[in-house]
C-alpha cells in the first residue's frame, strides 16, 4: 500500500512498496491524499498535524481529531488507587517495574485495544455514532478507554494465537507466531468485511462449519478442522478476538478519546429478608421413608407414614391429593 506522507520540515514525499522514499509537490501529495478512501474510517485525509504517537505497530490520532477510527480496551479498576481515567493505564511490564500486584502471572509489554467488530463507514456525528459504527451498540460500556487511530498506519493481530499455541512448543515464540497475524487495520476491515459473506452462508449450512484462519483472518467453511502447513483455524469469531498492541509503557489520559469508570457496586435490597440457612427437618415436616417400598409401583404417603399403591383412578376421578402432586 502506497503512502503520502509530509514531513517536520514541510516537505512531501510517497513512500514506496520497497521502502524507499520519492519527493513529490504539495500539489500531488495533496491531490493523492484527497482521492484516498480509507477502508471503514474516513475520507478526510489525516495528516502529519493529527498524530499524537506513532511506532512500527500503532498511529494514535489526537483525540479531537475527526478521523481515523476509534478503538477502545477494557481495564480492570484497582480498589486501594484512584481512578484509572485520571491516572492512565499502564502495561504490565511497567506495572511490575514499580512493585504494583496486579494479580496476572504474565507481564505484557502492550496495552491491548479490541480491533472493530464491523466494516462500516463511521459516522462521525458524535463519540458515541463513533462507537457504534465500529462496535454496535454496547449493552456495558464501563471500564473501557477508547483512543482514535490512523487504520493505515496501525496494525492487526489474532489474540486466540496465544492460546491456542500456549502449551505447545512455540509458547516462548509467541511473539514470533503472532507476527504472522500481522496486518494493517484497513486491510483487517476489508477481510471482516468480506467474511460476512460467508458467515452468513454458514448460518444456513448445517454440514459445515465456519472457520477462521488465525494468520490472514480469512473465514472458511470445511466439515471440519484442517492443520494445513504453516495455518492454523479457529472457530472463534475473528472480529471479535483481534487485537491493537500499544507499547506505551504509561498511556496518560490525555490520549483518551474517552474513558468510562466501572460501574459502583449495587448496594443490597433492604427488602430482601437476610438468608439463613435451616435445619433439614424444617423443610420435610413429614416423616421420611426409612425403608424400601415392597412393590416398585409404590408411593410415599407422608402423611399416613408409609408406602401405599397409587389409586390412580379413583384419584382422577376425585382429585390427587396434594402430598401426591408435591
Amino acid at each position: 500500500m502506497i503512502e503520502f506522507i509530509k514531513s517536520k520540515k514541510g516537505y512531501f514525499y510517497k513512500l514506496l512498496k520497497n521502502g524507499e522514499k520519492k519527493r513529490i509537490s504539495q500539489d500531488e501529495y495533496n491531490k493523492k491524499r484527497k482521492n484516498k478512501k480509507m477502508t471503514g474510517g474516513a475520507g478526510e485525509p489525516i495528516e502529519e498535524d493529527d498524530i499524537m504517537y506513532q511506532d512500527d505497530l500503532v498511529c494514535i490520532l489526537k483525540p479531537e481529531v475527526k478521523k481515523g477510527i476509534i478503538v477502545f480496551s477494557r481495564f480492570t479498576q484497582p480498589s486501594e488507587m484512584d481512578s484509572l481515567c485520571t491516572k492512565g493505564l499502564k502495561t504490565g511490564q511497567q506495572l511490575q517495574k514499580e512493585g504494583i500486584n496486579f494479580g496476572r502471572k504474565i507481564y505484557h509489554p502492550y496495552i491491548f485495544f479490541r480491533a472493530p467488530y464491523y466494516s462500516r463507514p463511521i459516522d462521525y456525528t458524535s463519540i458515541e455514532t463513533e462507537i457504534n459504527s465500529s462496535y454496535g451498540k454496547q449493552a456495558n460500556m464501563s471500564s473501557r478507554v477508547y483512543i482514535r487511530v490512523d487504520p493505515d498506519r496501525t496494525f492487526v493481530f489474532s489474540s486466540e494465537i496465544r492460546n491456542f499455541f500456549k502449551h505447545s512448543r512455540w509458547s516462548r515464540r509467541i511473539d514470533q507466531v503472532i507476527e504472522n497475524s500481522k496486518k494493517t487495520l484497513s486491510e483487517y476491515l476489508t477481510i471482516i468485511k468480506n467474511n460476512e459473506r460467508i458467515e452468513q452462508i454458514a448460518e444456513y449450512n448445517k454440514n459445515q462449519k465456519i472457520w477462521y484462519d488465525l494468520f490472514t483472518s480469512k473465514a472458511e467453511l470445511r466439515p471440519k478442522i484442517e492443520l494445513l502447513e504453516n495455518t492454523i483455524f479457529d472457530d472463534n469469531p475473528i472480529y471479535k478476538n483481534s487485537e491493537i498492541l500499544v507499547s506505551i509503557p504509561h498511556l496518560t489520559p490525555n490520549f483518551f478519546v474517552l474513558c468510562i469508570p466501572p460501574l459502583p457496586p449495587s448496594p443490597p435490597s433492604p427488602l430482601l429478608p437476610e438468608y439463613k440457612p435451616r435445619r433439614l427437618k424444617q423443610y420435610f415436616p413429614f416423616p421420611i421413608p426409612t425403608s424400601h417400598p415392597s412393590k416398585i409401583n409404590n408411593v410415599w404417603n407422608p402423611i399416613k407414614g408409609k408406602w401405599i399403591s397409587p389409586k390412580h383412578k379413583k384419584w382422577m376421578k376425585e382429585g390427587y391429593p396434594n402430598w401426591y402432586s408435591s
